[in-house]
């Protein structure tokens, strides 16, 4: 009686549920907590990584590579007060003049251009003069750093870059009205202005500020195309131009690009990083971004931002790893062959190698037009058109950039109307210097100039 009496009962159904219930919740809690902390941790360690690499992690570390030693004036104060005086500028007019100039230009001889549109854009042009004159006179200096705006978030970011955007299409504007007055060498200084300018976006080339300055490049590299056809500047004058677009696409440009981007996303995510991390590595003068990323309130939703964001940081250092190889290094080995692991590329990944070749592009547009201009200056000379694009060193060129498609040298034909310095472009085909594309981009995909010869007098 005694013993059986002792025998505990066995808790009933409902409360071994209920206690199933609490002990699964409690390890789903200390799972959390626990995953949580090392995510935090992964997210502290790829920090420490990129500092232990040497590798900019702040804005002030990403402009120390930036910065021109210089002594007396700076290009940026000139900047500011022209861009400033830009604020309310009339870009979609600016825009249409702009390409209403540059069409007419290759379809009107110089005395069939309308005379009226031409008074118009004169007057415009002297309103704005004193703007135009700083844009002129910073192009003189040199330019220790400049910000554009992106420390103070994007939202100030994009109202300085529309204003540069305006002033890209008021110098090319500009450009294309003195070659229509017949101004050559005038036409060529606002020229090197217009690719000056593109300085302003190298202090922090995010993607955002690269797609810009990749956009006003090629605009530059258009206005020379036109000026190289219509206009007949100095010796001097184009040796000056082949200087300034030398100057335009650094080697490291991609290598920047990426670096500026995550500078960028870390100054956003500070508040992600662990306390004593944060204040090792990622304490600076600026103050944090207004878009600054927002911890979620459940531990959840926390765990789920810093693992994406650990994420983040390995693919950049893909990325930048993949950028430091010369091309064709970067565009083969982007996306499908970057070593990854069994996973599907991410965002990131992906649009890293639409940068990528957009990069290569715009390196191999600047690079064409430099051999363009050595090519005029060869013909000048000599009265004819080089055999090859080897003919121009050392005089007109010390050596004879690459293609960044393939690495070999770019391309040169010539008949009796035109000749075409050209890369073979993404397909890696030479397509006979045929470099217009249609809208689906089938058809040839060269990519470069091809130059009309001006008719005898």
């Amino acid at each position: 009686m005694n013993n059986t009496a002792n025998k505990k009962e066995p808790l009933s159904w409902w409360r071994r549920a209920l206690l199933a219930m609490v002990l699964i919740v409690m390890a789903l809690l200390t799972f959390l907590i626990l995953a949580d902390y090392l995510a935090e941790k992964q997210l502290g360690d790829e920090i420490i990584k990129i500092s232990q690499a040497g590798e900019p992690i702040t804005f002030l570390d990403l402009q120390a590579g930036f910065n021109q030693s210089s002594e007396g004036e700076d290009a940026a104060a000139y900047y500011e007060e022209g861009l400033f005086n830009l604020l309310r500028g009339d870009l979609g007019n600016l825009s249409k003049v702009n390409t209403f100039y540059r069409k007419s230009i290759i379809s009107l001889p110089a005395n069939q251009f309308p005379g009226e549109i031409k008074e118009k854009v004169a007057q415009s042009l002297a309103t704005l003069q004193p703007v135009l004159e700083k844009f002129d006179k910073a192009g003189a200096l040199p330019l220790s750093r400049f910000d554009i705006g992106i420390e103070q978030g994007m939202k100030v970011c994009r109202t300085s870059l529309n204003c540069a955007q305006t002033a890209a299409f008021l110098l090319s504007l500009r450009t294309l009205h003195l070659v229509m007055q017949g101004e050559d060498d005038a036409a060529v200084d606002s020229a090197i202005t217009m690719l000056k300018m593109t300085r302003i976006l190298d202090s922090c080339p995010t993607m955002i500020l690269h797609t810009a300055k990749a956009v006003f490049v090629a605009y530059a590299c258009e206005d020379i195309h036109l000026l190289l056809e219509h206009a007949h500047p100095s010796e001097k004058s184009l040796a000056r131009l082949q200087e300034a677009l030398s100057q335009t696409m650094p080697a490291n440009s991609l290598e920047r690009m990426f670096f500026a981007e995550r500078v960028y996303q870390l100054e956003r995510a500070k508040n992600l990083i662990p306390d004593n991390i944060a204040s090792r590595f990622l304490q600076d003068k600026v103050a944090d971004l207004p878009e600054q990323f927002s911890l979620p309130s459940s531990r959840w939703g926390r765990l789920r931002v810093r693992r994406k964001s650990a994420q983040y940081l390995r693919d950049m250092a893909e990325l930048i790893a993949v950028a430091q190889r010369p091309w064709p290094g970067p565009l083969d080995d982007t996306v499908a062959n970057l070593p990854l692991p069994a996973r599907k590329p991410g965002e990131l990944l992906s649009s890293g190698a639409v940068f990528i070749r957009l990069t290569a592009e715009t390196v191999a547009l600047v690079r064409c037009s430099i051999l363009a201009i050595a090519v005029e200056r060869y013909q000048r000379q000599h009265g004819e058109l080089p055999i090859a694009l080897e003919d121009l060193c050392p005089a007109y060129i010390d050596s004879l950039p690459l293609d960044p498609f393939t690495g070999k040298k770019l391309l040169f034909s010539r008949d009796e109307e035109t000749y075409a310095v050209y890369s073979v472009g993404a397909n890696r085909l030479d397509d006979g210097g045929s470099t217009m594309r249609q809208a689906d981009e089938s058809g040839p995909q060269d990519f470069g100039l091809r130059i009309r010869l001006r008719k005898p007098q």
